[in-house]
C-alpha cells in the first residue's frame, strides 16, 4: 500500500500535442502564403500589361497615338507615342493604388467598436456599450438580428463572413482576388479598381490589337524579339479580361445606383413587420417596449418579486442558452405578471411564459395560436417581398453616399463614404409602401375581431334561447 501511495500521479504527456502545434502554425503560414497569391497575381498581371503597352509606343508606328512614325523622329517621335503610353501608365497607377486601399483597408465590422471601448481580458463579460441605432430588418426567425459566432449585435445590411470569421459592416461580399471582404469602407476603392480596370484592359487590347493588324498587313518579319508574342498575347488577354469584367462592373455599378449590395440582390431581405415598431437599441437589450410600464406608487408585490428575476436573470445572461436567457440569436421579452383582470385575452396571454401559458390555456388554443403565428410570419413574408429598398434615396443620394459630398475627390481611392455602419435612414418610398401594408393589415386584424364577437354574439343568443 506504501508502494502504491509514494508512487506519483501520471502526468499528460505534452510532447504529443507538439506535432498537432507544429501542424497548426503550417496550416496559417499555408494559409497566409495562399492569401498573398492573388495579390502578387495582379500586380504582375498588371506590371506586365503595362511594360508590353509602353514597348508598343517605342516601337515604328504609322499610328500617331500609338507609337514613333520613324525611328529618327526624335523629339517630335516622342511627343507621338505620348496619348497611349501617358494613358497606360496613368491607368495602372490608379487601379493598382485603387487595389492596394481596398485590399489594406478594413471593410468595418461591429467588433471593432466594441474593441475600441476598451474591451479587456474578461472578453464574456458585456462591460461595452454598442452604439444605440435602429434596425428595419430582421432574421429569418423575425427576431432581432445577432450573430452567435461573433456574440454581437447585426445592423442593418451587416453579415458574417465565414472566410474571415467575422461580421462584415454593409457587406457586399467576400472577394478571393482581393482576400477580404468588400464592405463599408472599401468598396469606394473595389469599385474605382474595377473601372480603372476595365478602362485600362481596353486600352491594352486597342493598342496591342491595332499595332498587331498593321504589323500583320505589313508583313514584318520578327526573328530576334520576344515583342510579338507578347503583344499578340496581350491583345487576346485584354480583350477577354476586358469584356469579362466591363460587365460585372457595369453590375457594381447599377448596384451602386439603386443603393443595394450583392448579398440585397441576390437574397431575399425580411424587414420588421409593418405592426410593428421598429427594434432600437434599447429594446434589443433591455426587452423594453412590452406596454406592461408600472406605477411606482402601486407596485405589488408581484412586480418586486418579478423585478429581483429579471435582476437574477440579467446576472447569469452567461448560463446555458435555454435554461436562464434565450438560445443564441433569439431575444425573449421579460414575462409579464398575469393579472386575472386580464381574462382569456390572446395579446395578453402572449407575454407570458410557456408554463404560464400552459396553466391558462389549452391545448387547441395554444395550437390555434401556434397556426395564427405561422400565418402571420408567412404574411411578413409577402409583405417584404412586394416592399422597396429601404435604403435606396434615389441614385443622386447614392451615390453621394459611396464617394461623398465632394466630387473632386470621386476619382481617388480614398474613403469618403458617408456614415458609421450602424445607422441607415430609410426611404421615404420604404415608408410610405410600409404604412400602406400596416392600415391594410390593421383593416383585416380588425375585420376578424369584428367576425369573431358577431359569432361569440350569435352563439350567446343560441344558447339563451335553447336555456
Amino acid at each position: 500500500m506504501a508502494t502504491l501511495a509514494s508512487s506519483p500521479p501520471t502526468s499528460p504527456s505534452w510532447p504529443k500535442r507538439r506535432p498537432r502545434a507544429w501542424a497548426l502554425r503550417c496550416e496559417r503560414y499555408c494559409c497566409a502564403a495562399a492569401s498573398c497569391f492573388p495579390l502578387a497575381f495582379v500586380y504582375g498581371l498588371t506590371t506586365w500589361a503595362v511594360y508590353v503597352e509602353v514597348s508598343i509606343g517605342f516601337k515604328e508606328h504609322r499610328s500617331a497615338w500609338i507609337g514613333m512614325d520613324t525611328p529618327e523622329d526624335g523629339l517630335d517621335g516622342c511627343l507621338g507615342r505620348i496619348p497611349s503610353t501617358l494613358l497606360g501608365l496613368l491607368l495602372y497607377g490608379c487601379l493598382n493604388a485603387s487595389y492596394t486601399v481596398a485590399v489594406f483597408t478594413d471593410p468595418g465590422s461591429p467588433l471593432t467598436t466594441r474593441r475600441g471601448n476598451g474591451r479587456h481580458e474578461y472578453s464574456a463579460l458585456p462591460v461595452t456599450e454598442y452604439p444605440e441605432f435602429t434596425s428595419y430588418t430582421v432574421s429569418s426567425s423575425g427576431g432581432s438580428r445577432y450573430c452567435k459566432k461573433c456574440q454581437c449585435p447585426k445592423p442593418d445590411r451587416a453579415h458574417h463572413c465565414s472566410t474571415c470569421k467575422r461580421c462584415v459592416l454593409k457587406m457586399d461580399h467576400h472577394c478571393p482576388w482581393l482576400a477580404t471582404c468588400v464592405g463599408m469602407y472599401n468598396y469606394k476603392a473595389f469599385l474605382l479598381f474595377l473601372i480603372y480596370t476595365s478602362l485600362f484592359c481596353w486600352v491594352c487590347f486597342a493598342v496591342s490589337a491595332v499595332w498587331t493588324w498593321t504589323e500583320i498587313l505589313n508583313d514584318t518579319r520578327y526573328m530576334d524579339t520576344y515583342l510579338p508574342v507578347n503583344v499578340v498575347l496581350l491583345a487576346i488577354l485584354g480583350g477577354i479580361i476586358g469584356l469579362v469584367l466591363t460587365g460585372f462592373t457595369a453590375w457594381h455599378i447599377s448596384l451602386a445606383v439603386r443603393g443595394v449590395t450583392t448579398i440585397e440582390c441576390l437574397e431575399k431581405t425580411r424587414y420588421v413587420s409593418p405592426l410593428r415598431k421598429a427594434l432600437d437599441r434599447q429594446h434589443f437589450e433591455h426587452g423594453a417596449g412590452n406596454g406592461h410600464a408600472t406605477d411606482p406608487n402601486n407596485e405589488s408585490l408581484a412586480h418586486r418579486l418579478q423585478g429581483y428575476g429579471n435582476q437574477i436573470l440579467e446576472a447569469h445572461a452567461n448560463a446555458i442558452p435555454g435554461v436562464t436567457r434565450a438560445e443564441e440569436g433569439e431575444e425573449r421579452l421579460s414575462p409579464a405578471p398575469y393579472t386575472p383582470d386580464q381574462g382569456p385575452n390572446l395579446e395578453n396571454q402572449n407575454h407570458l411564459t410557456p408554463a404560464q401559458q400552459a396553466l391558462t390555456r389549452s391545448y387547441a388554443e395554444m395550437e390555434r395560436q401556434r397556426e395564427h403565428e405561422r400565418y402571420q410570419d408567412w404574411i411578413n413574408d409577402q409583405d417584404s417581398e412586394k416592399m422597396p429598398s429601404a435604403f435606396d434615396h434615389g441614385w443622386r443620394r447614392n451615390l453621394a453616399h459611396l464617394f461623398g459630398d465632394q466630387p473632386l475627390l470621386w476619382p481617388l481611392p480614398i474613403c469618403t463614404t458617408t456614415g458609421d455602419g450602424w445607422r441607415w435612414e430609410p426611404s421615404p418610398r420604404f415608408l410610405e409602401a410600409r404604412e400602406r401594408v400596416r392600415i391594410s393589415r390593421e383593416q383585416e386584424a380588425s375585420n376578424e375581431q369584428q367576425y369573431h364577437r358577431d359569432l361569440y354574439s350569435r352563439n350567446m343568443d343560441n344558447s339563451h334561447a335553447w336555456g
